[in-house]
């Protein structure tokens, strides 16, 4: 099945949805909230140097007018294509009202900010709609670390429900064998055009130290055969792309 959300995305400041809470039963209701990623690369002439003052000066910004909004930058590391875009920029909301309200402010009066972004970058942007999977207790979320996604699709006859239980069956055996990770499904929402998937898997870990730890346990100890067992003619996802991490900004 597809999923029906008109157009699409991926996407967040992610690691600000973790404060949500996780259903225990998978066909109990979710929750999501919005999330919007932008994949973007240097103008002639610009580099690290200058993002640096365009996120200074927006990280001001976000501090006077949008308290709900947190973001993140990621660069590309094993990646099947990249060769078009630098760096990709992920914020979040804890919901729709919250990020109704920034935009509200940002088009009301973004200090002149917008145009360090077009002096700065050329960026394509999307929105998504984002439910949390799993969640950690070791007092994520991280300001460093790893994050993959991966498109999936979920067979004719089984629903999302289905298929973030079988997500969680997956992260509660990794998590047996010692892996600390968090994890959220993407659903389509604003400006991906066409989709060919019904949504992102989304998994972030501190360290690559603790992505090691899950190749382990995913080819060595017996992970492979559980998410065999779990997402049998539930869904399928194909090979992750991985990113690292850092966060530029979040409440605190």
């Amino acid at each position: 099945m597809k999923t029906m959300f008109g157009s699409v995305v991926l996407s967040t400041g992610v690691f600000s949805l973790i404060a949500m809470p996780v259903q225990a039963d998978h066909h109990m209701e979710m929750q999501f909230a919005p999330s919007e990623m932008m994949t973007c690369a240097y103008k002639e002439g610009k580099d690290r140097d200058d993002l640096n003052k365009l996120t200074n000066a927006f990280t001001k910004w976000v501090k006077k007018n949008d308290a709900d909004y947190t973001y993140y930058l990621l660069t590309p590391n094993w990646h099947e294509d990249a060769s078009e875009w630098d760096f990709a920029w992920i914020g979040s909301w804890t919901s729709g009202a919250g990020m109704g309200k920034g935009y509200d402010a940002w088009m009301d009066d973004d200090d002149d900010v917008g145009a360090m972004f077009q002096d700065v970058m050329d960026c394509n942007s999307s929105l998504s709609s984002v439910t949390p999977i799993s969640v950690p207790e070791d007092g994520a979320p991280w300001e460093r670390g790893v994050v993959w996604f991966s498109r999936c699709d979920i067979d004719e006859d089984a629903g999302l429900g289905d298929a973030i239980g079988a997500h969680r069956a997956m992260s509660s055996a990794m998590g047996e064998m010692g892996q600390t990770s968090v994890s959220w499904a993407f659903l389509p929402a604003l400006g991906f055009g066409d989709v060919e998937f019904d949504y992102y898997h989304v998994q972030a870990w501190p360290s690559y130290s603790q992505l090691g730890m899950g190749f382990d346990n995913y080819f060595n100890k017996g992970g492979w055969k559980v998410q065999s067992e779990a997402q049998e003619d539930t869904v399928s996802c194909a090979s992750p792309n991985l990113y690292t991490f850092r966060m530029v900004y979040g409440p605190s």
